[in-house]
């Protein structure tokens, strides 16, 4: 399917009630996205594993011993199942939307015991968690301590002050608005314990460019504002926001960066860059800012924080405008 198609079915999708099932469906037996194959299940226990090696070289504390929080699990939680295998015992997993299906988890579980025979995991998932939904996510606590809580806000989570070891977020900080990330940012901030670790997982690519490859990774470089306004929507945002932007983000919500990896742009990424027709909002930044394609950031709460900063919300200027987004 073409992008532009995609992106004007979603978007329509999400401005009509029951629209999120209807995407439900529509990747389950159309598109045949979900469940996830078995390469796309690798790649993520991958992405896992850079979160907890992560942890055990910056966090002082046990695995079992800490508790995760993860916001924007999505359907499969293969990643909360990833850090259960590697030895965690307690988890906070929060979507703003409910989108757990026990099919899909199941199905996740069993990818799991397939690779049994090889894995470096401490333990597998043995058990299937049935049931409805409700009945579904008690399970899902008792027999691998998720507590997933959806619909709930990143914003403000509910979760005590400063009980949190570490937080993490795989692809998710590129869908998310960037006044949303602001206060999500903030409220990271403020249910993090003093010594405690986060790390972020950023995919900086055009997503759609995942299944029309027709396009560039970097195709969505090329729309000002106004003209992404008509790709992007509810079931499928993309902020665009880069690297340096996040760090700036961070930065501004009172942390302090502790790593950060990227790969380099190849020699042809680069050339397509700098071939690439960019919208005005992009024209500021350097090719090699633009050219990032994906980090790992772990940051951990600033010690020396000046206190206005921290207790305000930072003003969109700060990184939009400062960078000639608008």
């Amino acid at each position: 399917m073409n992008w532009r198609s995609k992106a004007l079915l979603q978007y329509a999708l999400s401005a009509v009630p029951g629209g999120e099932r209807v995407n439900y469906l529509f990747q389950r037996y159309l598109t045949k996205s979900l469940p996830s194959s078995q390469s796309e299940f690798l790649a993520t226990i991958r992405l896992a594993k850079l979160h907890i090696d992560a942890v055990r070289q910056h966090c002082d504390r046990r695995l079992e011993e800490t508790t995760f929080y993860e916001f924007g699990a999505g359907w499969e939680m293969t990643i909360p199942l990833a850090f259960y295998a590697a030895g965690v015992e307690h988890q906070i997993v929060v979507d703003i939307r409910n989108l757990l299906r026990p099919m899909l988890v199941n199905n996740t579980i069993e990818k799991y015991q397939r690779m049994a025979s090889d894995s470096v995991f401490l333990r597998i998932p043995e058990r299937h968690v049935d049931g409805r939904r409700h009945q579904f996510q008690t399970k899902l606590k008792e027999c691998y301590g998720i507590d997933y809580r959806a619909p709930c806000d990143a914003k403000l989570t509910g979760i005590e002050t400063n009980s949190i070891d570490v937080i993490t977020s795989t692809s998710t900080l590129e869908h998310i608005p960037f006044r949303s990330l602001q206060l999500i940012l903030r409220e990271c901030h403020r249910i993090l314990r003093d010594d405690g670790l986060v790390s972020f997982i950023i995919d900086y690519t055009d997503h759609y460019s995942y299944f029309d490859s027709s396009i560039s990774r970097y195709n969505y470089l090329k729309y000002s504002d106004a003209q992404w306004a008509l790709f992007n929507n509810g079931l499928h945002f993309q902020n665009r926001l880069r690297h340096c932007d996040y760090l700036d983000l961070f930065r501004a919500a009172g942390f302090e960066v502790v790593d950060e990896q990227h790969p380099e742009a190849t020699d042809t990424e680069m050339k397509a860059i700098a071939r690439l027709p960019l919208a005005k909002k992009f024209e500021c930044y350097a090719l090699h800012e633009l050219a990032v394609s994906f980090s790992l950031t772990l940051i951990r709460k600033a010690k020396h924080l000046d206190r206005e900063i921290a207790d305000t919300t930072v003003d969109d200027t700060l990184v939009s405008e400062q960078r000639g987004a608008q």
